[in-house]
């Protein structure tokens, strides 16, 4: 496997930073639903394949192809999901993206959701420092350029997607198939972009999976959830 070695001093520093404490990932001083110790999530993880494994050869090879069919309207869109933002799931909850209804309790709900599950994720990539398949393979153009002060594994915005998609699913269950056909989007989008592996995405999948269902032990989260799901019920104009 032809590996760019230009790109691999990248990935070097970005390692460097994770090894050194740097701040490649903000932590938050209070958590809203979780504790905040990550050590039996981390553990729930095994170590992704290894770089010049034929598992990689061939999530490297998926990439490139998509790389190959993508559509400018495709990068665009995937740019537009960079966003990590409840209002990308406006569509699939049958509000009007243009035009959205003011929704405060919905907003603080989602926005303290995905705050929390940042030093979770940020623990799995800090423990096994998966670089991105653009830095091992370099026919691999990102359409996207945030992400270089990040590590792979685990995603972040697959995890988010998820945790989106089945949260809002407990407000909305009417909703549900809508919602969990734009969280497989909204991950898949990093895939698009060439900046994670599939892998990637399953992994954060689990994750998401694993936090929602803490996150729902939180008094806390239930008055939240409470207060979102009549908020927007009645903004839908469900019962």
């Amino acid at each position: 496997m032809k590996i760019d070695r230009r790109r691999l001093v990248l990935g070097a520093l970005v390692l460097a930073g994770v090894a050194g404490g740097g701040l490649w990932w903000p932590r938050h001083a209070t958590l809203h639903y979780l504790s905040g110790q990550t050590a039996d999530f981390v553990a729930q993880f095994g170590p992704p394949p290894a770089a010049d494994s034929p598992a990689v050869r061939h999530e490297l090879d998926e990439l490139l192809e998509m790389q190959r069919v993508r559509t400018p309207e495709e990068e665009s869109a995937a740019q537009a999901d960079r966003k990590k933002d409840v209002s990308r799931f406006h569509a699939a909850l049958g509000l009007d993206p243009a035009h959205p209804p003011k929704l405060p309790a919905l907003r603080r709900f989602t926005d303290n959701a995905e705050e929390d599950i940042g030093p979770y994720v940020r623990d799995v990539k800090a423990k096994f420092r998966r670089l991105r398949p653009y830095v091992i393979e370099s026919k691999l153009q990102p359409c996207i350029g945030d992400v270089q002060g990040d590590l792979s594994y685990p995603s972040g915005h697959a995890t988010y997607g998820y945790l989106m998609g089945n949260l809002l699913s407990t407000l909305v269950p009417e909703r549900r198939d809508a919602l969990m056909k734009r969280a497989d989007e909204f991950a898949r989008q990093r895939m698009v972009c060439g900046v994670h592996f599939r892998s990637d995405l399953e992994a954060g999948q689990r994750a998401a999976d694993y936090l929602l269902a803490q996150m729902h032990e939180s008094p806390d989260y239930q008055r939240d959830s409470s207060a979102a799901r009549a908020e927007l019920r009645a903004a839908l104009g469900l019962q």
